[in-house]
């Protein structure tokens, strides 16, 4: 009902309108400059509260932040993936097992209860972790935490259902291979740690494994990882003392199991060639870089940042990361490049650092000589425009991302885990900003003092032997 105004006169009288709705009569509507009374509940805080951690006595981790917002996103974090997988691919087919078949309700009923509550659920697998997460309304996270319980701590493995992923997995697969910047960095970590290794072992299934992971395989996986001090529930959007009452009354009483110990992965250095009749042959050359809890992390992320890149066809509006080394000095000036871009790999104890490159197979001799004369370049001057641009950047990026409840959820659960409590973005932020030009040149002097790790896909001729490459950083 609209609130009834005094009759305006003069200028007042030129600000008011006639609004016209369909089937009823014209209305003189109030004026915009007379303010409207509109009342609702006083939020209890505004923005994200601070990160809480509780730790249940049977060793479970519980933290979360609460947000202004009516839905949730809650998860189970576990340290575990496939570095941990007895046969290649465990944690691949885990994954995809996952909110399926249960000891509590069948696969549909699963379907059937997720759709009922409006959630959305999903799982993944990397080589230290598996996250099984849901999204869902505030009023229904009892209930979606009773299901990611169900799935990651009681799941039935019913052969056909195994049978069934397995033919997804195997499509995958094939997807996997047309991703080739994805592909050249799986790769590179055989390369880098041996193909034995924890961190070396194919993050996804190998096809001829596919057969090879039964159900027993698989609970036996469950059985040894998925024990409570290996966990962290996390959640972000919700009250944490009524999370920690949730998760007691769900998961507080599972037993102790003791965490695995973690297998290590040294770094070796090495190369990996494979074949493809491809229009591109794709190139990596990575080093040792810094792991989770190494004092070079945030300076190897400013690094990172700074050297950049993408694919010759990413031109675009500011924010592009067209000041980027790698745009600048090998997309900008060497027509023939199709992409040039910096990775990262982070690990408990260790990591990854390369730059990516793909060009014909005729150009391959020289983008390697100036991808290598670009990681070189990072042990020498760095202006004090491109640290600034850097650093401002890398902060952008981390308070823009952390605005997503997915991505805080995931840097609550990833931090709870590895560290055990999680450091609020403005530390991080502070922490950026302590960053100079000489921790840049030392974290790449330090890299580069570690064998190359060397990958080529597609045409593996047109790229030089591994001994002239690890020459060049000798």
């Amino acid at each position: 009902m609209m609130r009834a105004v005094p009759r305006a006169t003069g200028r007042l009288a030129a600000t008011r309108s006639v609004r016209q709705i369909w089937g009823a009569a014209p209305q003189e509507a109030d004026p915009l400059t007379i303010p409207l009374d509109v009342s609702g509940p006083t939020p209890l805080f505004s923005g994200t509260t601070p990160t809480k951690v509780t730790t249940l006595p049977n060793g479970l981790k519980v933290a979360s932040s609460d947000l202004v917002s009516p839905c949730t996103t809650i998860g189970l974090y576990v340290n575990a993936g496939s570095a941990q997988d007895t046969v290649s691919g465990t944690a691949h087919v885990l994954q995809h097992m996952a909110f399926k078949s249960s000891e509590v309700r069948s696969a549909v009923a699963m379907v059937r209860d997720a759709e009922a509550l409006g959630v959305v659920a999903s799982a993944t697998a990397s080589r230290e972790n598996i996250v099984y997460q849901v999204d869902t309304l505030k009023e229904s996270v009892p209930a979606a935490l009773e299901m990611l319980a169900e799935t990651a701590l009681s799941p039935k493995f019913l052969p056909w259902e195994v049978t069934e992923q397995a033919q997804a997995i195997s499509i995958e697969l094939d997807e996997f291979g047309k991703t080739h910047q994805a592909l050249v960095q799986e790769l590179a970590h055989p390369a880098a740690f041996g193909a034995s290794s924890p961190l070396g072992k194919p993050l996804m299934c190998p096809p001829r494994n596919l057969g090879a992971i039964s159900p027993e395989v698989l609970a036996a996986f469950v059985s040894e990882q998925m024990v409570p001090e290996n966990m962290v529930v996390a959640a972000a959007g919700y009250d944490h003392d009524e999370l920690v009452s949730l998760a007691t009354e769900i998961l507080g009483g599972l037993s102790p199991g003791g965490a695995p110990a973690a297998a290590a992965s040294p770094y070796e250095g090495g190369e990996t060639r494979s074949s493809a009749d491809e229009d591109l042959t794709h190139f990596a050359v990575a080093f040792q870089g810094c792991g989770w809890k190494d004092d070079a992390l945030v300076a190897t992320c400013v690094l990172n940042t700074m050297m950049g890149g993408g694919a010759s066809f990413s031109a675009g509006g500011p924010g592009k990361g067209m000041y980027t080394r790698l745009y600048q000095n090998i997309l900008n000036r060497h027509s023939y490049v199709q992409a040039a871009s910096v990775f990262n790999a982070f690990y408990n104890d260790t990591g990854l650092f390369g730059i990516y490159g793909a060009a014909p197979a005729e150009g391959m001799g020289q983008l390697s000589a100036v991808v290598c004369d670009e990681l070189k370049k990072m042990t020498g001057a760095i202006s004090d425009v491109e640290l600034a641009r850097a650093k401002n950047q890398l902060k952008s990026s981390l308070l823009m991302n952390l605005e997503s409840r997915a991505i805080l959820f995931e840097d609550i659960g990833r931090q709870v885990l590895t560290y055990g409590a999680r450091t609020p973005p403005e530390a991080l932020v502070a922490q950026i900003d302590a960053v100079t030009a000489a921790d840049l040149n030392a974290v790449a002097a330090k890299m580069l003092k570690t064998p190359p790790s060397v990958v080529v896909h597609g045409d593996t001729t047109s790229v030089p032997r591994y001994d002239i490459i690890a020459k060049q950083f000798a």
